[in-house]
């Protein structure tokens, strides 16, 4: 039997402010879960404080799910060969802009002539304190061991902090922040072959639209709604509020294009009434 190995991913061999993660670290293959570093904060978004990402991080960089839609955020991660499973052990995580945050963690294997296999689906509430998420205590026992794929995928929480926009700019998004995780293969760590995940499966697609997309609200008095039954919809943030305002913030180095334009809000979301 082949011996299994462990390995923790920290994130912090990347350059530039936040970037696609490369295909094949660690390991696996990534879709929609992409790298940033400190030195982002640090040095431009100096405004922030107090955010999911500022927690999480251990050492110089970590990652995160964000949205390509305005809305719910989708992360990936699969193993780079079918041949190789893997379980997935903890990882240190907080939602980047919200409280009480439900995220589902759906994990899956893969089966010859049937393709990914979905085996489970837990879900964890996070807030912009970082937490360690230990899995094998989530769900029922083995729910993250012995599989191909984990999706990550967002709900809607209650506003976050005033800290970064004041006392009328509460934080509101999508993203989950998280560093050190941790794994263990049942063989080796397989090699990538610099091929995206595979994530055409699911039913929200793989497009990639090539920025963090971030918001905060900026006035009104909307509230979000906890229900875990609902937090799967894939419906935006900005639907039911007066005051909400989108931050779309187009990824250095890794994109090409002025992408921003596509995804702005409509007025009455964007700028309030």
């Amino acid at each position: 039997m082949a011996k299994h190995t462990k390995e923790t991913l920290g994130f912090d061999s990347f350059s530039g402010y936040y970037a696609s993660i490369t295909q094949g670290y660690g390991g696996f293959d990534w879709g929609d879960v992409d790298n940033m570093n400190a030195t982002f904060w640090q040095n431009e978004k100096t405004e922030w404080c107090d955010t999911g990402y500022q927690s999480v991080i251990h050492g110089t960089g970590e990652a995160f799910t964000w949205n390509n839609n305005g809305g719910v955020s989708y992360g990936v991660f699969e193993s780079a060969s079918l041949k190789e499973t893997f379980s997935l052990n903890s990882m240190v995580a907080a939602s980047a802009w919200e409280t009480a945050q439900p995220f589902d963690f759906l994990s899956y294997t893969y089966q010859k002539g049937h393709g990914f296999v979905i085996k489970a689906s837990d879900t964890v509430y996070l807030s912009q304190t970082a937490q360690t998420i230990n899995f094998a205590k989530i769900g029922n026992s083995g729910d993250f061991k012995d599989i191909s794929l984990v999706e990550i995928v967002s709900g809607n929480g209650k506003y976050g902090n005033t800290c970064s926009y004041g006392p009328y700019g509460y934080t509101l998004g999508n993203q989950m922040a998280f560093d050190n995780l941790k794994v263990t293969w049942n063989g080796k760590i397989p090699k990538g072959n610099g091929k995206p995940a595979k994530i055409a499966f699911l039913p929200h697609g793989n497009g990639h639209a090539g920025q963090i997309a971030t918001a905060h609200l900026v006035s009104g008095d909307a509230q979000h709604g906890t229900n875990p039954a609902g937090h799967t919809s894939a419906a935006v943030h900005s639907g039911a509020q007066s005051g909400f305002h989108s931050e779309l913030l187009p990824l250095g180095g890794s994109h090409t294009g002025d992408l921003t334009g596509q995804f702005q809000l409509p007025t009455i979301d964007h700028f309030g009434m």
